[in-house]
């Protein structure tokens, strides 16, 4: 699969390097050089540094063949912009965003959106070890 991913802090660097490891094509982008240096010697895919909506950069990443698009970014606004535009504009099938302030996730499902809460998962994983 082809797949672009926005956000190379820890989850976005990690994510990209999981998958790249898996056989995927990945293309990460982040405005910081120093965030896309998280992901690492080892990562075997394309790193942009430019801004994470911008169309130019998008398309330079490859946005009109991804078959993915993941907005990993610790900032709503950023994300929900982003998969908006992966998903209305460049038409990619699979968008998926991180959710940082869970009071809008029901945003992100309005719009369609498929999202990932990572304090929701770590929560719900600590009740299941728990109990």
């Amino acid at each position: 699969m082809y797949i672009v991913i926005i956000g190379s802090g820890r989850i976005g660097s990690t994510t990209a390097r999981k998958l790249g490891d898996n056989g995927h094509d990945v293309v990460i982008i982040d405005s910081s050089v120093e965030n896309l240096e998280n992901t690492g010697g080892s990562f075997n895919g394309q790193k942009i540094k430019g801004i994470e909506f911008d169309n130019d950069t998008l398309i330079e990443a490859g946005i009109e063949k991804a078959d993915v698009f993941l907005a990993l970014t610790p900032d709503d606004n950023k994300n929900i912009v982003a998969c908006r535009i992966a998903k209305d504009i460049f038409s990619v099938k699979k968008v998926i965003a991180r959710v940082s302030n869970a009071n809008i996730e029901n945003m992100y499902k309005a719009l369609g959106i498929e999202t990932v809460n990572p304090i929701s998962l770590a929560v719900s994983t600590i009740e299941n070890k728990i109990f």
